[in-house]
């Protein structure tokens, strides 16, 4: 069955993220895992087996925490599988960890602050992290998401052939998707490489099959944060879809900086894959 994991540390931005996972979830017939991770801070100056005593109360606060997360989400969606875990350790290292001891994990939903205030959450300096490190994509939430949604999406493309088997990816694990947009940037004034453009629509319809696909070039003076979030409201996405190549798209056209800023300062829920 597959598994949408959900890294919380009980704040508000994680729990809208897990309420959109659970609702992602009813629709794909997958089961939503909570998992957390904490750490545990103890002076070293105290006297012997003061650290024990932090370890238990630790764990004690993690499990109530828990719990308590799973009783309001189990209440709210009664029809999904939802299961939680909790472990000592540090995030990044323990979600990895996690993800590669169980093929049915399948996709990551994060939280975050948004477009308002991303620093104020642990989320903030951990997404682009995980982005990095992540085998299968990653969906970033911000707290100010309305209602799920998943109707009109975009798929944010270079023309790369690489980006096809995201392509493919993205409509067999989000089976909510009916229809959605390819987005494509060309700077202001120059033309349009309708060849290079056919092409690829041309082998993404193959792989895709029946599914529709509709390219839409986007004229923009620089390809920055604002542009991306301007043509999210513009276009009233649901959702951005982005390939994270080895080299191209982001990381030649866009730039890291760009990738990290798109990634912790979504406007609307982003999803990342990995080539």
């Amino acid at each position: 069955m597959k598994t949408i994991i959900v890294p919380t540390d009980f704040s508000k931005n994680a729990f809208v993220a897990g309420q959109y996972a659970a609702s992602l979830a009813r629709e794909m017939g997958a089961k939503v895992l909570f998992y957390h991770v904490y750490i545990v801070l103890y002076s070293g100056f105290e006297e012997t087996g003061v650290s024990v005593k932090h370890v238990e109360w630790a764990d004690e606060e993690a499990s109530g925490a828990m719990e308590k997360l799973l009783g309001t989400i189990r209440e709210q969606y009664p029809d999904v599988q939802i299961d939680g875990e909790y472990v000592r350790g540090f995030m990044i290292d323990a979600l990895m960890e996690r993800m590669k001891s169980d093929s049915n994990i399948q996709l990551v939903v994060m939280g975050t602050k948004g477009v308002t205030n991303v620093a104020e959450s642990i989320f903030g300096s951990t997404t682009y992290e995980v982005l990095k490190k992540s085998q299968v994509p990653v969906l970033v939430i911000p707290e100010d998401t309305p209602d799920y949604a998943l109707k009109h999406v975009g798929f944010f493309s270079d023309y790369n052939i690489h980006e096809i088997d995201a392509l493919k990816l993205m409509t067999d694990l989000l089976t909510p998707i009916k229809t959605f947009d390819v987005l494509h940037f060309i700077k202001q004034g120059a033309t349009a490489n309708a060849e290079r453009r056919e092409s690829w629509k041309l082998k993404a319809s193959a792989a895709l099959g029946d599914q529709p696909l509709e390219i839409k070039e986007v004229p923009v003076d620089k390809v920055d944060l604002h542009s991306v979030t301007t043509l999210a409201t513009d276009q009233q996405l649901d959702l951005m879809v982005f390939t994270r190549p080895q080299k191209p798209f982001f990381e030649k056209i866009f730039g890291k900086s760009l990738t990290k800023a798109v990634a912790n300062y979504p406007v609307i829920p982003s999803l990342f894959i990995k080539e």
